[in-house]
């Protein structure tokens, strides 16, 4: 029975535990969450930058090198010269813009009398036109004064033109020298390098730059040189350099020093320095210049006669009228030259009074002559007889006195009386004489115009 029950209990027990095994609803696993996969987009090519390392800059040059770049370039001819011209312009800006470092290099250049001529195309045949070096400057130099008379080396070949060739080549050309009011105009491309360097220590300014040029103005042996820093130094300090100028153009013009192969900026070189007296006015060389006035050649130093007669004015008759006196003054040019100025001061002075009236009175001297040396009292006439006419009363009154007296000295003389009466109007109305009051007396030129005879005063 107990085991009946024992069977019943565990079937009964298992029947329990199916129940509940069956009635117990079966757990479902959560769902698992599945992240979608992101798939990384391919990355964005990479720009490479190559880096190239930039070339140096090129060292700046120093002033010394640029000089001697100056020294070096090669002018040619033609277009190959206008290169180099505009070349020298860039490397001479190219220093001054440099200021105050340069002035140092560039005095210790002028100091050596280096030189190169602008102002000519060079010979390609000559290998050493483009450069002068007057011995390093060991023996003075002809860019350097030389007190002891030696001549060392070459300034410069060439005849000039450019800055020289602005003057002419005769008489002309030495009056313009002389007004140095001329050199200050600027120039394209310097004549020569020590001037372009002028123009540089001037563009750079200041005290340095001052005392450089007054150093060369007191070594210089050039002419042009001299007059070129009178104008410099005038601009820059109103008369603070006017004696050392004066002293530099008289040294040179009693010691003119030897210069080998001179361009033309050398054969004006007196011109230039009786200029500097000129432009100040200064009469402290007049005694020399009287006597340098007829040469030893017998021919008329006329650069003395203009400085004599501009600065000295009427007190000036006495000396010319003394040269034209001169037994050695044989050149009938010279004497008419001398001539002419003196009887600018008809009027004015005693001596040239005088030489009027001798003029009219020689008997060996054309009548046309004669009719000319008249004319010129009103300005006008032509040739070496030509003048301006006079606006000073005191003078025009002086002249119409000597004018009348003249005229009925010479009453008898029918063409010479014609020129008399004509000035006397020109001086007069203030007009001068005119063209056509001209064409009068010689007869519109066919018969007229010449010169014929000995100058005016006649004979020696």
């Amino acid at each position: 029975m107990k085991t009946l029950v024992a069977i019943i209990l565990a079937l009964g027990v298992g029947f329990a535990a199916a129940y509940v095994m069956v009635s117990k609803p079966k757990e479902v696993p959560a769902p698992v969450k599945v992240e979608p996969k992101v798939v990384a987009a391919a990355p964005e090519p990479v720009e490479k930058i190559v880096t190239i390392a930039a070339p140096a800059a090129p060292a700046e040059e120093s002033p010394a090198e640029i000089l001697e770049d100056l020294v070096n370039i090669k002018l040619g001819s033609g277009n190959a010269r206008n290169a180099g011209l505009r070349m020298v312009v860039f490397k001479l800006e190219t220093l001054s813009q440099r200021g105050h470092a340069a002035v140092p290099a560039i005095r210790t250049f002028i100091a050596r009398s280096v030189d190169v001529d602008y102002s000519q195309p060079q010979d390609n045949s000559n290998t050493n036109t483009n450069q002068a070096d007057a011995n390093g400057g060991n023996n003075g130099g002809n860019n350097r004064r030389n007190r002891n008379g030696n001549n060392g080396g070459a300034f410069g070949a060439g005849n000039g033109g450019g800055f020289a060739g602005g003057f002419g080549g005769n008489r002309g050309g030495a009056r313009r020298a002389r007004n140095l009011e001329t050199l200050s105009a600027n120039w394209v491309a310097p004549p020569s390098l020590r001037l372009g360097l002028v123009g540089t220590l001037k563009e750079i300014g200041g005290a340095e730059s001052e005392q450089a040029l007054a150093d060369m103005l007191n070594s210089t042996g050039r002419g042009v040189e001299v007059a070129y820093l009178t104008v410099i130094l005038e601009e820059l300090a109103p008369g603070k350099y006017r004696n050392a100028a004066v002293s530099a153009a008289i040294e040179l013009l009693m010691n003119p020093p030897a210069i080998d192969s001179p361009d033309r900026l050398d054969e004006l070189s007196k011109s230039y320095l009786y200029g500097v007296l000129e432009f100040y006015k200064d009469t402290s060389f007049a005694i020399n210049a009287q006597q340098l006035l007829v040469g030893k050649d017998g021919r008329l130093d006329q650069d003395a006669m203009d400085y004599l007669s501009n600065v000295m004015k009427d007190q000036s008759v006495s000396a010319l009228y003394a040269a034209y006196k001169n037994p050695a003054l044989t050149n009938q040019f010279d004497k008419i030259m001398v001539g002419r100025d003196v009887l600018n001061y008809v009027g004015q002075n005693s001596q040239a009074n005088q030489m009027f009236t001798e003029t009219l009175s020689n008997p060996d001297l054309d009548s046309r002559m004669k009719a000319m040396v008249v004319l010129q009292q009103a300005g006008g006439g032509f040739g070496p007889f030509a003048s301006e006419a006079p606006t000073d009363q005191k003078i025009i009154d002086g002249r119409l006195a000597v004018l009348n007296s003249a005229l009925t000295q010479f009453a008898n003389d029918p063409q010479l009386s014609q020129a008399l009466a004509l000035t006397i109007q020109g001086l007069q109305s203030g007009q001068g004489v005119q063209p056509q009051d001209m064409r009068q007396i010689f007869g519109g030129g066919r018969n007229g115009g010449g010169f014929g005879g000995p100058p005016p005063g006649g004979g020696n």
